[in-house]
């Protein structure tokens, strides 16, 4: 498929030499590159690397891995994957968060989140220390954001969908890092996706650049002096990339530019990305920026719960609002009159007389965290049983198990007379 001849007369301004933008475009038309990126708040990576073998490293990223879509079987059908031991995730992307620097105890905003792959990066850093408020704007992602944060078992990230200007009103200098994977025209889908290129047109880059501009200059509002903002696309526009990052530099004179780097697919081993890396000007300050708690509440019927099945829960207090019982991030902060999706980690459903676990808790916990539990090998055909929410037989006690596999949750399963059906909430 051709390349529009706009976008390869705006790329002719990267490269004196017409043979390097000759080698660029045949990269766009040539093999796609594959990533996974190992989920360290589950697995080490020497565990990891057990259970798949001959995996390349991603030279900006300490947790990424290239492999060889053809000669390994689907990772996505994986049920290592379903244990959420590791993201699919295109190699150039996984630079940005890398480059944000996210230290322990920070509280970070990842402003254009959707469907999670850099938000789950963040909170591995972050190891359960600090805040990841993870937000999008656009309420049709939310599923897929939600069920990739649960998978992760992160326990202390807030998730929304807000505007950038209804949270920049909330949280002025309130985070130490943000990431703004800004929305745009995504040429460095290009080769991944062919119809990107159908999807492309020449006002394109400039349509979105105001959109850009805007997202980065409410998202200025919201980080603390002394604080890191990377701003990153999957796309090659100078319009989009260097040009909003000039143009926010002299709208915002308290802010510096600290590297910027670019991933190109006939250099690297990638699709493409921008990221750059910008400074707010001052030093960091005491943190003293409190949080906001309702009262804890107590429930008879999740206390018996806990005690049956000697849970050992994440620490925190326990919230309920109306039938859902959560624990919230430690110095969650007041996000009442906003959109929240989910606070912190969820734990259940309260129904009439019994308390129903949710697949976020069995997603957090260790198999030696519940009392009762079933572990089975990969290749167990029940796993795939379970994976595809089939009622089978079990032996194990009746009433809810932790279904594991290779030691590491895939969720609860509820068993009455040895038969074992998949609890999702």
């Amino acid at each position: 498929m051709k390349f529009p001849a706009e976008f390869v007369q705006n790329m002719q301004d990267f490269f004196d030499d017409p043979a390097e933008l000759a080698q660029f475009l045949l990269a766009l038309d040539g093999e796609r590159q594959y990533g996974m990126r190992v989920n360290t708040l589950k697995v080490s990576l020497e565990n990891f690397t057990q259970y798949f073998h001959d995996l390349t490293p991603v030279p900006w990223c300490d947790t990424g891995f290239y492999y060889d879509e053809q000669a390994t079987s689907p990772l996505g059908k994986n049920p290592l994957y379903s244990a959420g031991l590791y993201y699919i995730q295109e190699p150039s992307a996984m630079s940005a968060a890398s480059l944000l620097d996210v230290q322990h105890g920070d509280r970070v905003l990842d402003l254009c989140a959707s469907p999670g792959g850099k938000s789950t990066q963040i909170a591995a850093k972050l190891d359960g220390s600090g805040l990841l408020v993870s937000n999008d704007a656009n309420i049709g992602r939310m599923p897929q954001l939600l069920r990739n944060i649960e998978m992760a078992g992160i326990t202390n990230a807030i998730v929304m969908c807000e505007t950038p200007e209804r949270l920049a009103a909330r949280f002025s200098e309130y985070f130490d890092k943000i990431l703004v994977d800004a929305p745009c025209s995504g040429e460095g889908m290009f080769r991944k996706d062919p119809s990107a290129r159908t999807a492309w047109d020449a006002g394109k880059n400039t349509r979105l650049a105001s959109i850009q501009k805007n997202i980065l200059h409410e998202a200025a509002k919201m980080l603390v002096e002394g604080g890191l903002m990377v701003y990153s696309t999957c796309t090659f526009s100078r319009i989009e990339n260097e040009d909003v990052i000039d143009d926010f530099l002299t709208q915002h004179v308290d802010f510096e530019l600290v590297k910027t780097k670019r991933i190109w697919p006939h250099i690297d081993r990638g699709e493409g990305h921008f990221v750059a890396v910008l400074r707010k000007k001052g030093e960091p300050t005491a943190n003293c920026r409190g949080g906001y708690q309702p009262p804890a509440r107590q429930n008879d019927d999740f206390i018996k719960f806990v005690e049956k099945h000697k849970v050992k829960l994440p620490n925190g207090i326990i919230l309920q609002h109306k039938d859902k019982l959560y624990i919230p991030p430690a110095n969650c902060p007041d996000i009442s009159g906003l959109r929240v999706m989910r606070v912190g980690l969820s734990l259940g459903i309260l129904k009439k007389n019994r308390f129903e676990p949710s697949f976020a808790l069995a997603m957090a916990l260790k198999k030696s965290d519940f009392a009762q539990a079933i572990d089975l090998p990969l290749t167990h055909p029940s796993v795939q049983r379970f994976l595809r929410n089939e009622t089978f037989e079990v032996d194990a006690a009746d009433g809810y198990n932790l279904f594991c596999v290779e030691g590491y949750p895939l969720g609860f399963g509820k068993i009455l007379n040895k038969r074992l059906k998949n609890r999702i909430n």
